[in-house]
């Protein structure tokens, strides 16, 4: 039971506007107007209680109901208010860099950039979805229009330098360890200089640019800090040089985490040369290992990584060491995925076989004797025995100052950096691009690049919750997108949330304030 005077916690820590008052009725917490009124008779200002404004509870500020006439319905304006107050509130530090260096586009800017982030990817559903979000109460009417939005594109795009500016002002929050990546971009346009055929990851033939990222990562999180364009026939090794210089990094400052493709001496060679670092892995068969360890005490070094036992070997060499690892997770993936897919051949092969016999009882035949032959049962155990360097990585470093345990975590950051462009792709549906001109193709990956520093800061912010399993980046924005404000009577109220979204927050520590405080 509540006493009068002692006010639990959600009350204190009520952030009441001025001009209103907290008052405790019949063990309910009341928020009510205060005025100051003059009294003639001790010719002295006192208090006087206003209107009810509504309810302090443990799930937050609780608006009274107000009586809507019917002939004041149709003056009702409903807004999405849930994701994009959270943007708002989540991306000041945004905002600020926005309005120093675009100051007089930095809301149509921050706009575009925040409702992609919520999902719109299309420009011409883009007036339509910031008519009815928050953002629209927020900056007010932008006048929005289709063509308005590609000329607003281009014209970012024109200004390169300032989006080098506000790309540069966040790379010192991340100083000493930079992170690079790259990404291949579709291009649908045969007008832009760099869009040239190639060959991509996923060997895809096509008109593509080269999109070369340095990402920061640090105790609070990692971010996607400075991108640069280039043409889809540059090797990501000979652009590195390119996108130091431009982004005022040193070369001692970046290290060059990268996969198994990039790992051949030219490569070595132009990363060497530019004098950055790297942490590169190498292909199982590298002639740097001559053998695999047989067991576990072949290995000199063990540690834990994420709740799980890691084996080390070391080779020194003149200015680089190689690292043998043997991670037995990995090693259980492995095993597992090797286990399905021999045993799903040998199915294959049964059903063939059979197939065969039953048209060969007939007279009839399809397979040859060789085919046949190769269609025996394999011995799965047997073979896994003789599977070489099962649940190994091999990764090859000039970071002299690290020790065999940072290597490995340091690899494993690239890992979750590559999620970011799989964010960039299915999440954003940033995958390929229509835009006809450098000019705009240039504003359409800077808006991009916004977007995809919101995202990131979500996904910080889950995994500094430690929820990381539970929820996804696509949980917190739709489910916040649900959360709707109305304007009655000129005055704007949250709707009613659900028991679903009132846990979400929760748990998350996500408060979204009345848009009357």
């Amino acid at each position: 039971m509540e006493i009068k005077n002692i006010k639990p916690d959600y009350v204190v820590d009520f952030k009441r506007l001025a001009g209103t008052e907290i008052k405790y009725i019949n063990g309910h917490w009341y928020l009510y107007e205060r005025k100051s009124v003059y009294d003639p008779v001790t010719k002295k200002k006192r208090k006087k209680s206003g209107a009810l404004l509504g309810t302090i509870t443990e799930e937050g500020f609780k608006p009274r109901k107000i009586k809507v006439e019917a002939d004041q319905l149709n003056e009702v304006q409903c807004v999405e208010y849930g994701a994009s107050g959270y943007l708002y509130q989540s991306n000041r530090t945004m905002i600020e860099k926005l309005k120093l260096f675009f100051p007089n586009t930095w809301k149509r800017i921050f706009t575009m950039a925040a409702l992609k982030c919520i999902g719109e990817t299309t420009l011409k559903r883009i007036p339509a979805a910031y008519e009815t979000s928050w953002l629209s109460v927020l900056f007010g009417d932008l006048k929005f229009t289709t063509s308005g939005l590609t000329a607003d594109i281009r014209e970012l795009g024109r200004n390169r330098n300032a989006i080098c500016q506000y790309m540069r002002n966040g790379l010192s929050a991340f100083s000493g360890f930079i992170l690079i990546d790259g990404h291949r971009i579709i291009s649908e346009s045969r007008g832009l200089p760099f869009a040239q055929l190639g060959y991509d990851s996923r060997m895809r033939y096509s008109h593509q640019i080269n999109l070369l990222y340095l990402f920061g990562s640090n105790k609070q999180g990692r971010m996607p800090l400075y991108y640069k364009q280039f043409a889809g026939s540059v090797p990501d090794c000979l652009a590195l040089p390119d996108i130091s210089e431009e982004s005022g990094i040193s070369g001692t400052e970046i290290t060059v985490i990268a996969d198994k493709g990039f790992g051949t001496e030219d490569d070595f060679s132009a990363i060497i040369d530019s004098g950055m670092k790297y942490i590169i892995p190498l292909k199982r068969n590298t002639s740097e290992i001559d053998a695999f360890p047989k067991d576990y005490s072949s290995y000199e070094k063990v540690f834990n990584f994420r709740e799980r036992s890691v084996y080390c070997n070391k080779y020194e060499k003149d200015d680089y060491i190689i690292y043998l690892y043997y991670d037995m997770l990995l090693a259980m993936h492995e095993t597992n995925d090797a286990v399905d897919r021999l045993n799903g051949k040998n199915n294959a092969n049964e059903a063939a076989l059979a197939k065969e016999a039953a048209r060969r009882s007939r007279g009839k035949t399809k397979l040859t004797e060789a085919q046949i032959a190769e269609m025996q049962s394999i011995d799965v155990a047997k073979t896994l025995q003789n599977t070489a360097g099962i649940g190994t990585l091999i990764l090859r470093s000039n970071r002299m100052d690290l020790n065999e345990a940072q290597i490995y975590a340091f690899y494993k950051t690239r890992q979750e950096i590559e999620q970011s462009f799989k964010c960039y792709e299915d999440t954003l549906a940033l995958e390929s691009s229509h835009m006809q001109d450098t000019d705009a193709f240039e504003g359409w990956l800077f808006i991009n690049h916004l977007s995809l520093q919101m995202l990131y800061g979500i996904l910080d912010y889950i995994a500094q919750a430690d929820l990381t399993s539970k929820y996804s980046f696509k949980d917190v924005i739709r489910t916040l997108e649900g959360i709707r404000a109305n304007k009655i009577n000129g005055e704007w109220y949250t709707t009613k949330h659900t028991n679903n979204t009132k846990k979400f927050c929760r748990e998350l520590n996500i408060k979204i304030g009345d848009p009357l405080q």
